[in-house]
C-alpha cells in the first residue's frame, strides 16, 4: 500500500504544480497583451492630430520669439510659424506635433511643429515696434 499511495502522490503534487505554473503563465501573457494595446493606444493617441485654437505672442527675451499659448494655457514654441502670422494676437486653429528630445535657447514651451493652419483672426503690428 506504501508504494502505490507515494507514486500516485508525487505524480498528483506534479500535475497540480505544472498545471497552477501554466495558469500563471497564460495570466502574465494576458497582462503582456493588455499592456501592449494599451501602449499602442497611446502611440495612437500621439500620432492623431488634433485642431488647438492658439494666440500668438511676441516676446522679447532670449533674442525675441514668436510663442503660441492654446486656451488651455499650453505653451506652444513653433518652429516654422509662417511670416504672414507672426502679428501678435493673431487667433489660429492650428494641426502638428510636439517635437521631442529638442532643446531651444528660448526655453519657453514645447516645441511645436505645425503641419496644418486655419487663420481665424490676423492680429495687428504695433507700427513702434520692430520685429
Amino acid at each position: 500500500m506504501k508504494k502505490t499511495l507515494t507514486p500516485f502522490l508525487l505524480i498528483s503534487i506534479m500535475l497540480s504544480l505544472a498545471l497552477t505554473g501554466c495558469s500563471q503563465a497564460s495570466n502574465e501573457q494576458i497582462q503582456t497583451q493588455e499592456i501592449l494595446q494599451k501602449g499602442d493606444s497611446q502611440v495612437k493617441d500621439k500620432q492623431e492630430q488634433t485642431w488647438q485654437e492658439v494666440t500668438v505672442k511676441y516676446y522679447d527675451f532670449e533674442g525675441g520669439f514668436y510663442g503660441l499659448t492654446t486656451k488651455s494655457g499650453d505653451k506652444l514654441l513653433p518652429m516654422n510659424l509662417e511670416k504672414k502670422y507672426q502679428l501678435p494676437d493673431t487667433v489660429l486653429k492650428v494641426k502638428g506635433h510636439i517635437i521631442k528630445d529638442m532643446m531651444t535657447i528660448q526655453q519657453w514651451g514645447q516645441p511645436f511643429k505645425i503641419t496644418t493652419v486655419e487663420l481665424i483672426r490676423l492680429g495687428k503690428a504695433n507700427l513702434g515696434e520692430s520685429f
